[in-house]
């Protein structure tokens, strides 16, 4: 059977060696889990039952042995080597199956497509594991910035209104105590937001790992990661065109096409089937581009019907059209390989572009505030309003990081997915045993 994706993805030709190498680490994962993780619809944990806690690592290797789409493509897989088997073990007979040779060459082809969609997948799946668990730390640290911004307004406020009641100042009014509470109150709302999107978060990466639906776990607390990783631009799109199983497939199946020819000058039969007939190559839909206010390319997808009808040379002519779209398939698949690389490494260097000016908001925010508290409630002190500004400044310089932190985290991750691997962020032990 032969499995057609035409969307560019991402493969590793050798990550079959991911569950080899780790198949130990994956076992102890599913028996630690099995021991520790509450029935999927069954009560949370008590107070003080401590819940589950995996690191990146554990979450990809338990995500390699319990993601369904893995499972899903790993059952292709076994459906095209069964087809291969079937085909082989047919007898030919003369007249009635004149094109089994051919077929049998198809089916062997399939086999390395249905392996490159499982490359693909595990790849896909690794990519989403990490981009979800820096997702995680990434809601974590904008929590911070609001509970620290809240601890400080909630310093201003109690500190104006012991001078508001003492009367010691006339600058400060019981307008001025509203005033910053107006800002505490925001900034209270802002954290709902930030707990809420850590839970959600959390959910989506239990989704991504293949955990039953309801289990409780999270994630070590920790810092979004500072690599120290600068990659090439003409080597991730180097390694991208060399590695990624999109390219793999569409190759194979232009092989797959061109044995097509082969085949119906072999048939008689003026309705004859082609190899469409026995595999589901329209299954895939074709990814189509948009033109918003982002242009992405669409895809180009293989034709190939179940059956020829017509004389013989009408459907050899017709197998020879279809290969040279094939032909064509493969150039626009090559072509939208190397952009989506290219635009994967863009979109790293510009969040690492801003790290450093980010971080350098963030040292000046953090002494205008130190300077703020000082002369707050000193006669000629610093005022409320400038206090408040400068506390709004500083908590987006903070976010502002976060955010330029976590696009990095991610970017890089993609880049890692764009070339199947081949460029390595350092984020996982999964991610490097690929290539050893």
């Amino acid at each position: 059977m032969i499995k057609m994706r035409a969307k560019p993805g991402l493969i590793n030709l050798a990550i079959p060696a991911i569950v080899a190498a780790l198949s130990l680490l994956a076992a102890r994962a599913d028996a630690a889990q099995t021991e520790d993780l509450p029935p999927p619809n069954g009560p949370a944990p008590a107070a003080n039952e401590q819940q589950p806690v995996f690191g990146l690592d554990e979450c990809i290797h338990m995500a390699l042995g319990k993601q369904p789409a893995l499972a899903a493509q790993q059952a292709s897989l076994a459906s095209a080597n069964t087809a291969a088997k079937g085909l082989n073990s047919l007898i030919k007979l003369p007249l009635l199956a004149s094109d089994l040779p051919i077929r049998r060459k198809q089916a062997c082809l399939g086999i390395a497509i249905a392996q490159a969609g499982l490359d693909q997948a595990q790849w896909e799946t690794i990519y989403s594991v990490t981009r979800l668990y820096f997702t995680v730390l990434y809601a974590r640290s904008q929590e911070k910035v609001v509970k620290d911004q809240i601890t400080r307004l909630q310093f201003y406020l109690d500190r104006v209104k012991e001078v508001v009641k003492s009367g010691a100042s006339r600058e400060y009014t019981e307008i001025t105590v509203d005033k910053i509470g107006i800002h505490l109150r925001l900034a209270e709302t802002r954290l709902v937001e930030a707990e809420e999107g850590e839970k959600r978060a959390t959910a989506a990466l239990g989704e991504a790992i293949g955990l039953e639906p309801g289990t409780c776990f999270s994630v070590p607390a920790g810092d979004l990661p500072d690599p120290h990783v600068t990659p090439c631009c003409s080597d991730v799109v180097a390694m991208a065109l060399a590695r990624r199983g999109e390219l793999v497939q569409v190759v194979t199946a232009s092989q797959v096409v061109e044995l097509e020819v082969a085949a119906q000058k072999k048939l008689f039969r003026p309705v004859a089937r082609t190899f469409a007939s026995g595999s589901d190559i329209h299954a895939r839909p074709v990814p189509q581009g948009h033109a918003n206010r982002e242009y992405w390319p669409g895809a180009t997808g293989l034709e190939m019907p179940t059956f020829f009808a017509g004389p013989k040379w009408a459907r050899v002519e017709r197998a020879r059209e279809l290969s040279a779209r094939a032909g064509a398939v493969v150039d626009k698949t090559r072509n939208l390989i190397a952009l989506e690389a290219e635009d994967a490494f863009l979109k790293w260097q510009e969040a690492a572009n801003k790290i450093p000016s980010a971080r350098q908001a963030v040292e000046a925010g953090d002494r205008v505030i130190a300077a703020a508290r000082k002369g707050l409630g000193e006669v000629g002190g610093t005022r409320v309003e400038d206090i408040l500004t400068s506390e709004g400044d500083f908590a987006r310089a903070q976010a502002t990081l976060n955010e330029a932190r976590y696009l990095q985290a991610i970017e890089l991750a993609a880049v890692q997915r764009v070339t199947a691997g081949g460029f390595d962020p350092g984020f996982a032990i999964a991610a490097v045993a690929a290539h050893p």
